[in-house]
């Protein structure tokens, strides 16, 4: 029987033909991001002296003991060097591809939801036309060079084949220097398209395609590109844009945060209920995956 890795198992289901109908209706709306920015993705800066991910997160290692300040600043504090101060088994990944440390920091200081907060409330919500939503819970990754347990190949997706609205933004964070296998690799918006056409909008046949099919692996590597970026960029992307983790060969760690935001006008195009497809089957609305307020 052939394992399972990656997505597969976990993508969209539909409760009827009908359902699938009208999901496919919002998979098919005109793509707000480029409504907005006039482009599928936007990148951008903010003053890493005001907002301060950086020293919050050492903070944060520290206050959980996953290092020490003595042994840290061997490495003069530099995130990129943090594997170089960890024990091993806090880097090798668990049977759902994650870390110890990234698992953490899913609860975190009140310090680092304020500037979280803050992030949004100052940065990015003004660079939208009304108010948004964002993600309550933000999604930390601590990506490291040579990591045990992965044993998949690079699991490209897209959060809607995960239950996610059409209609959401992406936002990806690097806090450290990213490039080549440290970075995510993401692929332009009409070629995502292309590609999950070719699989007949069929999102397990899609995941499967990109563990198993050795051609249209090398497709989706020939279209896609690993992002160059430094601590205090960030970019936004339509969330049908394909995207994936690779296997970090470099000599350095990447940390990075990816959250989604929702215009407030844009939860009355939902043509269907939106929930995650994890065990909590989170509804994506405010105050469940979203937050309760505006801003």
């Amino acid at each position: 029987m052939m394992k399972k890795k990656g997505h597969m198992g976990k993508t969209i289901a539909f409760e009827s033909k009908e359902d699938r109908e009208l999901f496919l209706s919002d998979y098919n709306s005109l793509s707000l991001i480029e409504k907005i920015f006039s482009k599928w993705m936007h990148q951008s800066k903010y003053d890493t002296k005001k907002i301060k991910f950086k020293e919050n997160i050492i903070k944060e290692l520290l206050k959980k003991d996953f290092i020490t300040k003595k042994k840290f600043s061997d490495y003069n504090f530099e995130l990129e060097k943090l594997h170089l101060c960890l024990k091993s088994d806090l880097k090798n990944l668990d049977e759902s591809e994650q870390n110890e440390i990234s698992i953490s920091f899913y609860e975190t200081s009140d310090i680092i939801k304020e500037t979280y907060i803050e992030f949004i409330k100052k940065i990015i919500s003004p660079l939208f036309p009304e108010e948004i939503y964002y993600q309550v819970v933000p999604t930390f990754r601590f990506h490291f060079p040579n990591q045990k347990g992965y044993d998949w190949q690079d699991r490209y997706h897209t959060d809607i084949m995960l239950g996610h609205p059409p209609y959401e933004f992406n936002l990806w964070i690097p806090f450290t220097k990213v490039y080549g296998t440290n970075s995510m690799r993401l692929m332009p918006f009409k070629e995502s398209k292309k590609v999950i056409e070719s699989c007949n909008k069929d999102f397990e046949l899609f995941a499967e395609k990109t563990q198993y099919d050795e051609s249209f692996i090398y497709e989706l590597k020939k279209n896609s590109s690993p992002l160059e970026m430094n601590y205090g960029d960030f970019i936004i992307f339509d969330p049908r844009c394909l995207h994936c983790t690779q296997y970090n060969d470099t000599k350095d760690t990447r940390i990075s945060m990816d959250i989604r935001i929702i215009m407030k006008s844009a939860l009355n195009n939902y043509s269907r209920e939106y929930r995650t497809t994890g065990r909590k089957k989170m509804p994506f609305l405010p105050g469940h995956y979203f937050s309760k307020y505006a801003v």
